[in-house]
């Protein structure tokens, strides 16, 4: 689902959202400068993804990035409790008021993350990414 429109081309890196944040602040957080970052997540409430995607987005991961993809995210819908209030975003919809306002292409649906049938993403290969067709493209070979 194109979130939104446009095409980037850089050096792939990511994974998953929790273990990304996790590294934040430390030797190991990642330089997303020009590059196409994917993120996927398993098991996360949509409140928790809009709490991890607006902490990269106050450090400048997202802005820096060229571009953005979201993986599967499965297991990640509202769970079943009585919150103070009558209802909860859905996964799409945070994705949606987060990341449709960014100056760089933004989709999501891409068959990687914890999914019986997911593609593997070579880290670190230069890619490009065309957000209007849902499509990443790998321009380099993933071993040498």
């Amino acid at each position: 689902r194109t979130i939104r429109s446009g095409k980037a081309k850089g050096t792939l890196i990511g994974g998953n959202l929790t273990l990304i944040c996790s590294l934040m602040g430390t030797p190991y957080e990642p330089d997303t400068r020009g590059k196409i970052l994917f993120i996927e997540e398993v098991g996360e409430e949509p409140y928790r993804i809009d709490r991890m995607l607006i902490q990269l987005k106050l450090a400048g991961k997202i802005d820096q990035a060229a571009g953005l993809i979201i993986g599967e995210c499965s297991g990640c819908a509202p769970r079943e409790f009585k919150p103070g209030f009558e209802s909860t975003f859905s996964l799409n919809e945070v994705l949606e008021n987060l990341l449709s306002s960014l100056s760089i292409p933004v989709f999501s649906g891409l068959l990687i993350g914890h999914t019986d049938d997911q593609a593997t993403i070579p880290v670190g290969v230069e890619a490009e990414m065309d957000a209007d067709a849902c499509s990443l493209t790998i321009l380099q070979s993933g071993v040498m």
